[in-house]
């Protein structure tokens, strides 16, 4: 920590959004550790004291003691990291493929919150101090063993156990080494606002509020679909109590070897820069493909965390046993009892989750199912790609719709109007909010970014949808009806993301990803495929049978849902065809096959639907089939209109057929 981030800091987050963006920044550091499973946020209203703590700057480190914003993941800060710390402002993570967070943002977007950071990791406790408030001049910080240091003769948590109160809300008491890191950050508050160098506006607790708020909100998402360590988030609020607010937590279901999303992860382990992966990917190196599902199931209502996590009680009895060993005998009854609790919570939930019932669901939680679907694309067709990792995964919603956005590992503010999530290396801009695409103004670098991206839009994210739309057509993962869901909506097409629909049709004209409306339901696809139109009621109730003495004519006739339909005919992908033309294919079927009173019904209903909207034209052809149609009802058998009725007989005494 020897050189002042003070200028870069003040240039960087001036430019970086000031919103919820660090708490996925915070998600991203626990993502790339590679070893994190476990992530927490916690809001700290709570005031710690001040009497115990170190004298030198006492000033500055009471300010540490009060409301704070803590980041809690179970991965643990190797030598690398706490290296980078050292580089604040040069990202060791710049040129990782394998890593999210590779644009250098990280901790230091948290310097939105307060001037100081705490770090908590192992058995080390560090302070980033840019504007040395507490530091030996030129340092910007200061690490120490809380274990092995002593101050006086005393562990660091004896000598000033006040000083490692703020931690205590994430269960740590610096009593022992920390499986795992927090970072806290106490807020900037009003008062010595303008003391900062590099952000002199105070971070109030009404704003920490409000954005934790939104935060939580963002957990009734998909935030965590595409990270592929990280599978258990929490956000806990404290004041006189610990409040947990919101949990999710991503289970994968068995998917086929190797199609596991954690293999992309495992794969790009093995390349040191993004310049090494493509090299590779241009000579033909085989990648994983990805198509898994994974259940989330989610819980946003306040609980009080006493009394539910039972495993943390076993933690909390284990830290009594060395804090008290005269009451080593109580204290082990109760981690026996803990334990026992623990067991039968787990058997519940098996239970529960056998039964179709979890704990969640029950205190307004949900649960739901998704399929991801990816690959890695082909550099051929880009002649300057930028240091992103060429890959796209979908994330199909397997129980209802979703509003699709775009994410980079962790959503992006880019509603893609879609019916699914799109996760791809996509060319950011600096806030992480928005992609490069083309525009007038676009040049330099950016233009090529700008066509990484358009490549990425308009010819990948198109072929690896209809892949996973013709997979789902051909597997029996979801119902039909439920498949159709997937199919994007003219209506909620977003700008520049009208050509994925464009494309991904052009893709499924000629796949088999639609099922006959006739008794074979044969796959079909759209371009052999033609649909059906009714124009009135009495037609509509006659569908199904038209549809199938249709196919029994020979045609290919489809009934998917509407939004499908206006789809494949805005894009030119099927043919419409009407009930007069339906009946002309239909006059060509034998007796055996066209039972005569069916033939009857779809005749008249054709008539009523002529005396309502035909034109002169749509009139003689009608009359042309009913004269030839032995269809009329008599005494002796059905006959044609000429040997029933007068060839000159009036208009009238036709319609007066039509009532009847």
């Amino acid at each position: 920590m020897k050189i002042s981030p003070s200028a870069t800091l003040q240039n960087l987050l001036r430019h970086y959004p000031s919103g919820g963006q660090f708490f996925l920044e915070a998600l991203q550091n626990a993502e790339d550790t590679d070893r994190a499973t476990h992530f927490c946020a916690l809001l700290d209203l709570s005031t710690h004291p001040i009497e115990q703590i170190r004298p030198q700057q006492s000033v500055w480190r009471r300010r540490l003691q009060g409301p704070a914003i803590l980041f809690y993941d179970n991965g643990g800060f190797r030598d690398k990291d706490w290296k980078s710390l050292q580089q604040i402002y040069n990202s060791s993570k710049k040129h990782s493929p394998s890593e999210v967070g590779k644009y250098g943002m990280g901790s230091r977007s948290f310097f939105h919150i307060g001037d100081i950071l705490q770090i908590v990791s192992g058995s080390k406790y560090a302070i980033l101090d840019p504007d040395e408030r507490l530091s030996e001049n030129g340092e910007y910080g200061e690490k120490l063993d809380f274990l092995a240091d002593t101050f006086d003769g005393q562990r660091f948590v004896d000598a000033f156990p006040d000083e490692c109160s703020p931690f205590h809300g994430l269960g740590h008491t610096m009593q022992e080494a920390l499986n795992g890191t927090i970072i806290r950050v106490p807020l900037r508050a009003q008062q010595w606002a303008a003391e900062s160098s590099f952000m002199p506006e105070a971070f109030t607790l009404e704003r920490a509020s409000h954005i934790f708020e939104d935060f939580a909100k963002a957990f009734s998402g998909p935030m965590a679909l595409f990270l592929c360590r990280v599978s258990r988030l929490e956000l806990f609020v404290r004041k006189e109590k610990l409040l947990r607010v919101a949990s999710l937590e991503l289970r994968p279901e068995p998917a086929l070897p190797g199609k596991e999303l954690v293999k992309v992860k495992e794969f790009l382990k093995k390349f040191e820069t993004v310049e090494q992966l493509q090299e590779q990917l241009r000579q033909g190196t085989p990648t994983p493909e990805v198509l898994d599902i994974v259940r989330m199931e989610k819980i946003t209502s306040p609980t009080d965390d006493k009394g539910q996590d039972f495993e943390e009680e076993v933690k909390e009895a284990k830290e009594e046993v060395k804090e008290a060993k005269e009451e080593v005998e109580k204290a082990e009854r109760k981690v026996e009892r803990a334990k026992k609790e623990v067991e039968r919570a787990k058997k519940e939930v098996k239970e529960a989750k056998a039964s179709g019932r979890t704990k969640e669901s029950e205190v307004g939680g949900s649960s739901s199912r998704w399929l991801r679907f990816g690959r890695f694309f082909s550099l051929e067709e880009v002649s300057s790609p930028p240091e992103e990792v060429p890959f796209v995964c979908l994330a199909l919603p397997l129980d209802g719709p979703c509003e699709g956005l775009a994410f980079a590992h962790l959503p992006l503010s880019i509603k893609t109007g879609l019916p699914v999530h799109v996760h791809a290396g996509f060319a950011l801009e600096d806030n992480r909010r928005g992609m490069w695409r083309h525009a007038e103004d676009t040049d330099g670098s950016h233009r090529s970014w700008a066509d990484w991206n358009e490549h990425i839009i308009g010819k990948v994210v198109p072929e690896v949808y209809a892949d996973a739309l013709t997979y789902l057509a051909q597997h029996e993962v979801m119902a039909d009806a439920d498949v159709f869901g997937l199919w994007p909506r003219l209506e909620a097409e977003k700008d520049g993301f009208q050509v994925v629909n464009k494309q991904l049709v052009a893709l499924l004209a000629n796949r088999l990803v639609l099922r006959s409306a006739g008794c074979s339901k044969m796959p079909v696809a759209p371009q052999e495929a033609c649909f059906l139109e009714t124009h009135t009621t009495h037609l509509e109730q006659l569908r199904a049978d038209l549809q199938n003495l249709c196919e029994k004519a020979g045609r290919k006739v489809v009934n998917p849902p509407q939004h499908v339909v206006e789809l494949l005919v805005h894009y030119k992908a099927i043919e419409k065809f009407d009930c007069l033309d339906a009946v002309r294919d239909i006059l060509r079927l034998g007796s055996e096959e066209m039972p005569q009173e069916l033939l009857s019904q779809i005749l008249l209903a054709l008539l009523h639907w002529a005396g309502k909207s035909f034109n002169s034209t749509q009139l003689e052809v009608l009359a042309e089939l009913l004269r030839k149609v032995e269809w009329v009802p008599t005494p002796s058998g059905h006959v044609t209109i000429d040997q029933a009725f007068d060839p000159v007989a009036p208009l009238p005494d036709l319609h007066v057929v039509q009532q009847g």
